[in-house]
């Protein structure tokens, strides 16, 4: 089995570097020369979140807590999906910029961009660092080295890859993975006991799709629904993915596509979770390994346990790889461009290694997968999601001020309901004073431009 495991990752590590050939200039490595068909772009889509947290923690957490705990992914996943291809596919397609952060340059200025793009940046820190841990566990697993190096091995091989195609390695990898991925977690499901589907035994709310009918519920609920699926529509990875398609056709029907498979694969984990609660309720209670590859490892066959582990290492890489490719594209384009000291392709190369490196160093200082996913997209939601609305839809509101004071308010009421320990999820705080933040800034904006009008008007007379 560790023969085989290390077989396809050096497969998949050539198909990578095979696809490196289509890399002529910037746009090729950033963006994939926005010439993805819609099967490329709907797998790479699909990749976008479906990774450790979707297999594992998904899963474990289904298994221990019930169906309410799991709203933020896979639902709120395909959620964000469905509503990129309905909503956004098409506008984001059609912007005049490289990076999301120039969307706040162009519709807020300079000031704007130069404070949403280190917050985009720090966003996905935490998330690459957690696949890198779980693909780290998988290597450790396997080959039997420390975890220390198994960490160094799995940065290594997401970067050998990344580094010499961007987004057409990442595209190509994620395509050929995906047909992994979904056949394994198939697989897995196939081989459970047939008729194994009860409700004996489960709480009455175990299988509930909604909360009791009081409003701390229900606010806490659609805040599930929201940290991934409105926190990481203003995002660069989405916009990366996006306009990667060959038109913006393909990217609107490519995005809902892959909301209705990874809403359709996302239950699958589900599925095992059940399972595990129903039958063997023990492997939840303080084991290390993970019940889904317990579960595995005692219904599956050693062919079959290949592709399930093929499944799981797929979900890591990639989404890594892609994770790792929207921060290079802003420190590369919003950060370093501004002193042109190398070319755009080199650039773009140099800033994925220096994202690679803060990520393995950040998994190395705190390997909890789940506290390195917990927050990226709440960051998100309480400080871009706002300005993102009003940039696109509502010119007459647009100022600088107002999205700077948003970021600002939004962040900083998340941190202190968190700190506080509210009974309301703390998203609602931070979402609620971007709006205030935003409403103020444009006031002040309107006051300044009132004033500096004046001694005109007064002159003139």
């Amino acid at each position: 089995m560790a023969l085989a495991v290390s077989l396809y990752v050096l497969i998949s590590v050539g198909i990578g570097l095979w696809a490196a050939r289509q890399v002529k200039n910037k746009q090729d490595f950033l963006v994939a020369g926005r010439r993805l068909p819609w099967l490329l772009s709907m797998s790479l889509l699909f990749s976008t979140w479906f990774g450790s947290e979707t297999i594992l923690g998904a899963s474990q957490t289904f298994s221990e807590k019930g169906l309410l705990a799991v709203i933020e992914d896979p639902f709120g996943s395909a959620l964000c999906l469905f509503l990129a291809g309905v909503w956004l596919a098409k506008p984001f397609y059609r912007l005049p910029i490289n990076t999301f952060g120039d969307f706040y340059a162009l519709h807020f200025g300079r000031w704007a961009e130069r404070i949403a793009t280190p917050l985009m940046a720090f966003s996905y820190v935490g998330w690459i660092a957690a696949q890198l841990v779980a693909l780290a566990e998988v290597l450790s697993h396997f080959s039997g080295v420390s975890r220390e190096t198994a960490l160094i091995l799995s940065t290594v091989v997401i970067l050998s890859y990344t580094l010499a195609g961007g987004m057409w390695s990442v595209a190509a990898i994620d395509l050929a993975q995906n047909v992994i991925l979904v056949g394994g977690l198939v697989v897995l499901l196939f081989y459970l006991p047939r008729g194994w589907f009860r409700t004996e035994g489960l709480s009455s709310d175990f299988l509930a799709f909604t909360p009791p009918p009081t409003p701390t519920a229900w606010l806490n609920y659609l805040a599930a629904w929201m940290v991934i699926g409105l926190g990481s529509l203003p995002q660069q990875d989405m916009y990366q993915r996006v306009v990667s398609s060959k038109s913006a056709r393909i990217a609107q029907t490519a995005a809902i596509s892959a909301a209705v498979l990874y809403l359709t694969v996302g239950l699958i984990p589900l599925a095992a979770g059940l399972y595990i609660r129903l039958y063997h309720p023990d492997w939840l209670e303080g084991a290390e390994t993970a019940p889904i590859i317990r579960l595995a490892a005692t219904y599956l066959p050693p062919w079959a346990q290949f592709f399930f582990w093929g499944s799981l290492i797929s979900a890591i890489m990639s989404s890594a790889s892609g994770g790792i490719l929207a921060p290079a594209s802003l420190l590369s384009e919003n950060i370093l461009a501004r002193w042109e000291k190398f070319s755009g392709l080199w650039r773009a190369r140099f800033s994925t290694l220096v994202v690679g490196i803060i990520c393995w160093l950040f998994a190395r200082h705190n390997p909890n997968i789940y506290e390195l996913v917990g927050e990226s997209s709440i960051f998100s939601l309480v400080t871009l999601f706002v300005p993102m609305v009003v940039g696109l839809h509502l010119p007459r509101w647009r100022s600088a001020a107002g999205a700077i004071l948003s970021m600002i308010a939004g962040v900083g009421a998340y941190y202190l309901a968190k700190i506080s320990q509210t009974e309301v999820h703390p998203l609602w705080y931070g979402f609620g004073m971007s709006f205030v933040g935003y409403g103020v800034g444009h006031l002040i904006y309107l006051s300044y431009s009132l004033r500096q009008r004046e001694p005109q008007s007064t002159s003139s007379v």
